[in-house]
């Protein structure tokens, strides 16, 4: 390999190791990079309505997979109870939206109330490991949900409550397509600065503790520290996600906050890859567009095989499809779809140059 191609695809200083794009100021990577921004841009414009609604809810699932990704995946944290915190986002929008507050104002305020949470969590739960700390974030699952169906004057109980258009002054959100490029808009500013995290202090610090936090102590690093940063900015990230899918739905309930959010986003960031933000980002559309392909499929076999019935048992047959994923994922592709973009990579990058 020649230096020139060696000095291409190796970093050789911290400053070029903490470079969120590598190669940025190549032309093609900007030509690249172009082409991507304005396919983004053509999206909701080119596709019809329904499209972009699921765009829209994979979108919000990016940005609630990026929060339990720096959980789990960089600090090595089990947590049962980010549906919990996508509630409290949620919630605390319809409150403040009711209120006729900006929803500039509105979302990083139901963020923190998430992050708020997420601290009262973490501190009775960071001497819990493995299972027990799944437990523990269950228990808080548990009371979160009995809390939103009792608190009947706040929440609406158990039959829901609604939520306001999102707007600021007399300029309101009412179509999908507006709804698609405040989401989307939110979302990429959210990987970027988790993208931008993980090259920090601080982030180093998640991937210390996450390897073994008796010797990330021994070198320094605060382990009570870390671990409720990374609970405070999980949260945050999942409350960020609920206040704007209480924005798009326009009504919530409790039944849209279940224990299964939390299992698909667990399945999320396994499928999308642990600890990447791009695994968060292609687990979270992949997860999403899933259960339309699933129901695509049993509608097509219904409609040739008409005696088996499986029209009728589409949940079952989802709930089967979902397990089957995570497990051939995680029997063949442990690393996640991931794996499959960097093994890409490697290949451009050796061609035409095959070993």
């Amino acid at each position: 390999m020649s230096s020139l191609n060696f000095y291409r695809n190796y970093r050789l200083s911290y400053l070029e190791d903490r470079q969120l794009i590598a190669g940025i100021h190549n032309f093609w990577i900007r030509i690249w990079m172009l082409f991507l921004v304005a396919v983004l841009v053509c999206v909701p414009f080119v596709f019809e309505s329904y499209l972009v609604y699921t765009l829209n809810l994979a979108a919000i699932s990016v940005i609630g997979a990026l929060g339990l990704n720096l959980l789990i995946g960089n600090t090595g944290q089990i947590s049962l109870a980010h549906a919990s915190f996508l509630a409290l986002g949620a919630y605390t929008t319809a409150y403040l939206a009711k209120l006729d507050v900006p929803f500039i104002l509105v979302i990083p305020i139901s963020g923190a109330v998430a992050a708020a949470a997420g601290c009262l969590i973490a501190l009775p739960s960071l001497r819990l490991k493995g299972l027990y700390l799944a437990l523990a974030t269950l228990s808080f699952y548990v009371i979160v949900d009995f809390l939103l169906r009792k608190a009947s004057s706040l929440t609406g109980g158990s039959a829901g409550t609604h939520v306001p258009q999102p707007g600021i002054f007399s300029w309101t959100i009412t179509t999908d397509r507006g709804f698609y490029f405040l989401i989307l808009t939110t979302a990429v500013l959210c990987a970027i600065f988790v993208a931008n995290l993980q090259r920090t202090w601080v982030g180093r610090a998640m991937m210390a503790v996450r390897d073994s936090d008796i010797a990330a102590e021994m070198a320094g690093i605060s382990v009570f520290r870390t671990k409720l940063i990374a609970f405070a900015l999980s949260s945050f990230l999942g409350g960020i996600a609920g206040s704007l899918l209480g924005y798009y739905l326009q009504f919530i309930s409790p039944d849209n906050f279940s224990l299964a959010v939390s299992v698909a986003y667990i399945a999320t960031i396994i499928v999308g890859g642990l600890g990447t933000v791009f695994g968060s980002i292609v687990g979270a559309i992949f997860i999403t567009i899933l259960p339309e392909l699933v129901r695509v499929g049993v509608h097509a076999i219904s409609r040739i095989y008409p005696t088996l019935d499986v029209q009728t048992k589409g949940a079952f047959v989802e709930g089967a499809v979902y397990g089957l994923v995570i497990i051939l994922f995680l029997m063949f592709k442990p690393e996640g779809m991931v794996r499959y973009w960097r093994d890409l990579m490697t290949y451009f990058r050796s061609w035409p140059f095959g070993h």
